[in-house]
């Protein structure tokens, strides 16, 4: 067999992973390994890393148990561990991380050798968890302990998944040794009415489109037209546009034009951005311009011209602006002109956020992904919208712009508007909840908060920056959040104080609402 080399193939994300094990059992085989050692070698690894990923995001006492778990396992205190995830489930039977307990109890069993009992919990952690980020995992040990357990239905799906995994990798060797042959192969497979698997199709499109170079093209092109499953004509013309360039442009036009399913038209579009030549260009204007076609394609087409390196993409986008009603459509234009690195795309959004927009709405749009763009530049602009602009929707966005970018004038001045104490209350409150909401890893934030805190008259106002400090989640921010909770004149206040320290999980603030219900 020729030596297969994975990583140069461009597999489907479906197939990929089926590749890689393939790859693996048949080097397990080779070695005189069988399948079910190697997923017994593999298993914990990875899953391991993500579980301890998991238990550092909280500090509540059900997490405690659970890292405690985790330390066991660490120590390979197989017994101790499986006792410490039972505790949890009947402390906490009602904890939306009894999924968690569930898995790593059945593989503290596992290792204990009692498989019957680690497959029961993996039974009930699928039925009662079916969108458990473990549910994966969950299925994935219930076959690996199949054979210990005696069920036939699950060993049967596993072999029968190992024979499919090495003929993926029979056919990528079959391309290297003679492609003619491989490419009949992938045509008989994916020909309406085969009986081919999903996976195995998508793995062979993927190959085809590696391997068959321009003798691949018309294989995939009569896949594209006629093959019944979307996703495999989808994939089909991916392949069809790498493989043969500018000479293809021709056939993925008609086949837009006969397409019928709106994702796959899509994908056809999105083929064009590598494509310098005219034909895409104008298929690209028309959809982009047509009124009979949705806009969600129409939106599409927009991207991909101010994605393509043509010198007059952003004239196209703003004649399609200036002609169209569609305000999906033009609030993607606005989205093209931000991204676009071009010195003309940012004066062009500018025009549209000082006023050239038109609709209201959209003139706000163009007014937020301001902040979007990099540069000392787009916050003089803003600076100067905000100061001149009448209407406190256009101000607040621009605010939310500034509070976006990572400038310190932009942040500068969130602070000098949340300190005024003549400017306009709603518009105080947005800076505030943006120094908290963007600050952009600065430090001092919780600091800064607290000053305005105890400088600000306005009680609606100081309601909201004890939010903000809430949102910090610091030390400093919980300390004032406990001395408005005990001092604060205002008894509304302390009421907001003492409702934010209840969604705390600091232990500090477990103890003083425990101390506050003594009578």
């Amino acid at each position: 067999m020729a030596n297969v080399n994975q990583d140069t193939v461009g597999i489907g994300r479906a197939a990929r992973p089926a590749l890689a094990l393939a790859g693996a059992i048949v080097v397990a085989l080779f070695a005189g390994a069988q399948p079910g050692s190697f997923f017994m070698a593999r298993a914990g690894g990875q899953e391991f890393r993500k579980f301890n990923q998991f238990v550092q995001t909280s500090n509540s006492p059900s997490m405690k148990l659970l890292r405690e778990g985790r330390d066991l396992l660490d120590g390979e205190e197989w017994a101790k561990a499986a006792a410490k995830f039972n505790e949890f489930i009947e402390t906490y039977p009602k904890d939306k991380d009894v999924d968690v307990a569930l898995y790593w109890l059945a593989y503290a069993l596992k290792q204990q050798g009692r498989f019957r009992e680690a497959s029961d919990r993996l039974t009930r952690l699928l039925a009662e968890f079916p969108r458990s980020n473990w549910a994966e995992e969950a299925t994935a040990m219930l076959t690996e302990l199949a054979p210990q357990t005696g069920n036939r239905r699950l060993i049967d799906e596993s072999l029968s998944r190992d024979d499919e995994e090495i003929r993926i990798v029979a056919l990528q060797s079959l391309f290297e040794a003679n492609p003619e042959r491989a490419m009949a192969y992938v045509a008989d497979a994916l020909k309406p009415g085969s009986t081919a698997s999903r996976s195995f199709k998508e793995a062979a499109l993927s190959l085809l489109g590696s391997h068959g170079e321009r003798q691949a093209v018309p294989v995939l092109l009569d896949i594209a037209r006629n093959q019944p499953d979307p996703e495999l004509r989808q994939h089909a013309a991916r392949m069809l546009a790498d493989a043969g360039g500018e000479s293809v442009v021709e056939d993925l036009i008609k086949l837009y034009d006969a397409e019928r399913d709106p994702e796959v038209k899509a994908s056809i579009l999105r083929t064009f951005e590598d494509s310098a030549g005219p034909l895409a260009r104008a298929k690209l204007l028309a959809v982009a311009r047509s009124q009979s076609e949705s806009a969600e394609l129409r939106q599409t087409a927009v991207r991909v011209i101010a994605e393509r390196e043509d010198a007059g993409a952003l004239e196209d986008l703003m004649s399609i602006y200036a002609a169209d009603t569609n305000r999906e459509v033009r609030e993607q234009i606005i989205n093209a002109l931000a991204d676009v690195e071009d010195p003309r795309g940012f004066a062009r959004l500018v025009e549209l956020a000082r006023g050239g927009a038109g609709d209201p709405e959209l003139r706000q749009h163009a007014v937020r992904r301001l902040g979007d763009r990099k540069g000392e530049a787009a916050v003089d602009e803003l600076f100067k919208i905000y100061e001149a602009e009448p209407d406190p929707e256009v101000r607040r966005a621009a605010l939310h712009a500034l509070g976006n970018h990572e400038s310190p004038r932009a942040r500068a001045r969130l602070v000098e508007i949340a300190r005024a104490r003549t400017g306009d209350r709603e518009l105080r409150q947005t800076a505030v909840r943006l120094l908290a909401d963007n600050d952009h890893g600065e430090p001092g934030t919780a600091e800064l908060l607290i000053g305005l805190y105890d400088s600000e008259p306005d009680a609606e106002v100081k309601s909201d920056i004890l939010r903000a400090l809430a949102d910090t989640k610091t030390k400093a921010a919980l300390r004032k959040l406990l001395d408005v909770a005990r001092r604060e004149p205002n008894v509304e206040l302390r009421k907001d104080a003492v409702n934010l320290l209840g969604e705390s999980d600091d232990p500090e603030a477990t103890k003083f609402l425990e101390e506050l219900l003594k009578p």
